[in-house]
């Protein structure tokens, strides 16, 4: 009887963690396949957070106007391919500068999206005399690569676009320039001090890896943290080589020394404002902070574009003077 006890017990664990672990497997799937829909996202009513009709207004024309420099700045760009350290093909585009100085930039997109997304920013910077970078993460884009890295992979693969970078001007002097998880990618590079690299734009990245997933859990699926994303942890750890907690944001700035600027909307509902003050405080570098009250997720530099720029650069000058 006890036997049969315990071997019926044994195949409800069994069971369970099977289930458990397609659970995991789902919710990986679902959030790191470049291939899945993860990228069209719905909330409840009372999870976003409105933005005023006539900022609604000034983002949209905006957005407009910055599109359009776009696509002119696109066509005057190359394409370009480095190999990550797993040996991936990582692909871009760029534009060097007629003058043969040494000020570097390399733009770095968010989640399901591509270069093509930077190439406005690629433009500002490109006027104000630097040669620009614009890489595909891995997983996105022209890159390749199966699983999207969520700027954990991605600080890695920026250091290999470091080293092309070097190869062709070893005075470089490189600013990092990302937005969501572009930005979350710049701080966790942060921590890893990248020569050649003295200083860093980040635009609405999160905390981590972990933080910015269980906010999502529970506002696309109404779900508790434990066990899924737990279990999803395990799984990740399996299949994409890294761990949610690990990827930290916040850890990686505390070993940060060179100056950074933070970005953010007052009114992201999709990387909570608040994780900007929690990656700000991590920080003991030279260090600013610039919100913008009406914008929401990614859209700081449309809501007011001059404003955003005199700000990129008034920092940059300030606190990095690159051009000594």
């Amino acid at each position: 009887m006890k036997k049969k006890g315990f071997l019926i017990g044994f195949i409800i664990f069994c069971l369970l963690l099977s289930a458990g672990y397609g659970v995991g497997v789902y919710f990986v799937n679902y959030a790191l396949s470049p291939v899945s829909n993860s990228d069209q996202r719905v909330i409840d009513e009372d999870e976003q957070i409105n933005i005023l009709e006539g900022a609604q207004k000034q983002i949209a024309l905006n957005k407009q106007t910055e599109g359009k420099k776009a696509e002119d700045f696109e066509k005057t760009t190359k394409p370009m391919i480095v190999a990550a350290n797993d040996s991936i093909a990582l692909k871009g585009k760029y534009l060097m500068q007629k003058e043969n100085h040494h000020m570097w930039t390399i733009l770095i997109h968010g989640y399901k999206s591509n270069h093509s997304n930077m190439m406005s920013y690629g433009a500002a910077y490109y006027e104000k005399g630097y040669h620009v970078v614009l890489p595909d993460n891995r997983a996105h884009g022209k890159s390749e690569g199966e699983l999207i890295g969520m700027g954990w992979l991605d600080k890695d693969d920026i250091a290999c676009w470091v080293d092309w970078i070097v190869k062709k001007d070893p005075q470089a002097k490189i600013i990092l320039h990302g937005v969501s998880m572009g930005g979350a990618t710049v701080m966790m590079c942060a921590g890893d001090q990248l020569e050649h690299v003295v200083g860093y734009v980040e635009d609405c990245g999160y905390t981590s890896v972990w933080d910015i997933f269980a906010s999502e859990l529970e506002k696309r699926f109404h779900l508790p943290t434990f066990p899924i994303l737990d279990i999803s942890n395990l799984v990740a750890r399996l299949k994409a080589g890294y761990d949610f907690k690990e990827a930290s944001s916040i850890e990686q700035l505390k070993k940060n020394d060179k100056p950074i600027l933070f970005i953010h909307g007052g009114k992201d509902d999709f990387v909570p404002t608040e994780m900007v003050y929690e990656v700000y405080k991590a920080t003991n570098a030279p260090k600013d902070l610039y919100l913008v009250e009406e914008a929401g997720h990614a859209e700081a530099k449309d809501y007011n574009p001059q404003a955003y720029w005199d700000k990129v650069f008034q920092f940059i000058d300030q606190k990095i003077e690159i051009n000594n």
